[in-house]
């Protein structure tokens, strides 16, 4: 049987064909079809899902809540996520390890738990064995991300066929209540990154056109940004600060909790009496009438990137909002009032015009479909230009390879149309290049001269290879040419050559040099 998993921030789901070929999510006790993307690390291992969630507020500290927001970034974690921890971390090989008291555990060993405990709960439904997976990633996932994911599933001994961009995997699901000819919006709004994505459908099949995706728009950033306004609503008439109640964060991740349960209700309700108990270390209890405009001004600024967002991958697809023909939303908060009239505004359309049914589980339902031989094609694209460390002049330079929103997957190395930049050594008679594969996830278009240069500072660094053996012809410098190849999971590929003797270096982020 081969099983399709989405794993989000707060929540985790598989589905697989039946016999009919339809998509079936693997349930939960209780009729749930959702399993809570957590796991808390006990004297005696990790307790994943549903019994880690049940302790969560008081054992916060021994619990990893949104491992995927903790992978595929070491090094450079967002100072604003880093704060709401409440337990340090640290960097091990390329990896984010998380300090939980009994034990330091990998983000990414909690996505591969996870990942396990979806595949077993399947095989105990199903009565079959699960053979292989397709996993969902974010759009905007970056090349470590999508490497550390299928290492940690196959770590837990389940054979990853391929993986999906999120929103493909919800065009897939939705199928027959789109248009089959047209420009697609989606828009995943999820738990750790809000991201919108166009894509052209046609008999052909579906190819995605641009992405562009904000790691610090996710429904829990809304949630810490509702607490930080009740915090301050609690800082003038109370006079507590929630936030430095403690140094365990206990505090602030119960008031947290509340904002996200004001989201939820508010969504429904026009106001809500929100209370937290003095056990929080108050002294006393706090009580605040919450209405959905106070909800809507703590969320104006967050809300507005959103619409950005849509702006910007119309501008990176060269369309217009009259170009759209359907929006679909989804993820765990597409349910929230003000991320619907965001998107409505952004492409022109009425709000009971987007689709969003289902829209928590069609990744999760896209990924079973995309396990099918006969799976309908999706083209995508890579999220973020790519390149290599560059000396032009006296400026270490970015020097871009391949630029964002580049369809996926590019031409192999000697086929038409590759990737690939000519370079030579900065010195005379120099045998050997530091090449540092650096990818770039700001605002900017990476160019060699003028104000769109990006310095190697302003990156991240997905590997770094030397590239050794180099003969140049006496007193002069030795040229050599990159090139660089995604293949259709979005996983990086480099292969370097020295011209005119052929010597040559192959590399790749997922499993290092010389394959």
């Amino acid at each position: 049987m081969r099983l399709g998993v989405d794993i989000g921030t707060h929540t985790a789901r598989a589905a697989f064909l039946d016999e009919r070929g339809q998509p079936t999510l693997v349930g939960w006790p209780g009729g749930a079809e959702a399993l809570p993307a957590l796991a808390r690390q006990t004297p005696h291992g990790l307790e994943i899902g549903a019994d880690a969630a049940r302790a969560l507020v008081g054992n916060a500290e021994t619990t990893v809540a949104g491992c995927t927001r903790l992978m595929g970034r070491a090094g450079q974690l967002p100072p604003q996520l880093l704060e709401r921890l409440p337990y340090p971390v640290r960097e091990v090989g390329g990896e984010l390890v998380c300090n939980l008291l009994y034990a330091e555990v990998p983000a990414s060993a909690v996505y591969g738990r996870l990942v396990r405990a979806l595949s077993d709960a399947a095989e105990r439904a199903t009565g079959a064995r699960v053979d292989e997976l397709v996993l969902t990633v974010p759009a905007s996932a970056e090349d470590r991300f999508r490497v550390q994911a299928r290492a940690a599933a196959e770590a837990q001994g389940l054979r990853v066929r391929r993986l999906i961009n999120q929103p493909s995997a919800a065009l897939l699901a939705a199928g027959a209540d789109l248009p089959a000819d047209g420009l697609i919006a989606v828009v995943n709004c999820a738990g750790g990154t809000t991201e919108v994505s166009l894509a052209e459908r046609g008999p052909a099949g579906t190819r995605v056109l641009a992405s562009a995706g904000d790691p610090l728009l996710g429904g829990d950033d809304l949630a810490w940004a509702v607490a930080a306004g009740l915090n301050q609503r609690f800082q003038q008439a109370a006079g507590v600060d929630v936030f430095a109640v403690d140094d365990s964060r206990a505090a602030a991740l119960g008031l947290r909790a509340a904002a996200e349960h004001a989201l939820e209700t508010l969504a429904i309700a026009p106001e809500l009496l929100l209370t937290l108990d003095h056990g929080g270390g108050f002294g006393r209890d706090l009580a605040t009438l919450v209405r959905r405009a106070d909800i809507d001004a703590w969320l104006a600024e967050p809300i507005g990137r959103a619409g950005q967002l849509c702006a910007r991958a119309l501008a990176a697809a060269k369309r217009a909002p009259r170009d759209i023909a359907a929006v679909l939303l989804i993820g765990d908060w597409a349910y929230l009032p003000s991320i619907r009239a965001a998107v409505a505004r952004a492409f022109g359309q009425p709000v009971g015009a987007l689709h969003t049914r289902a829209a928590e589980s069609l990744a999760a339902c896209g990924a079973a479909l995309a396990t099918a031989a006969d799976a309908p094609t999706i083209w995508d694209v890579t999220p973020y230009p790519l390149g290599i460390n560059c000396y032009y002049g006296s400026d270490e330079l970015f020097s871009p390879i391949i630029a964002a929103n580049t369809p996926i997957p590019t031409p192999p190395v000697g086929a038409p149309g590759a990737f690939t930049e000519a370079y030579s050594t900065l010195y005379p008679d120099q045998t050997s290049v530091t090449l540092d594969i650096l990818q770039y996830r700001g605002e900017r278009v990476p160019a060699t001269s003028g104000a769109s240069r990006v310095f190697p500072h302003e990156c991240e660094q997905l590997g770094r290879w030397q590239f050794v053996g180099l003969r140049p012809p006496p007193g002069q410098q030795a040229p050599f040419t990159v090139t660089f190849a995604i293949d259709a999971d979005g996983i990086l590929r480099l292969y370097a050559e020295e011209r005119g003797t052929g010597h040559s270096l192959s590399a790749s982020t997922e499993r290092g040099v010389g394959e």
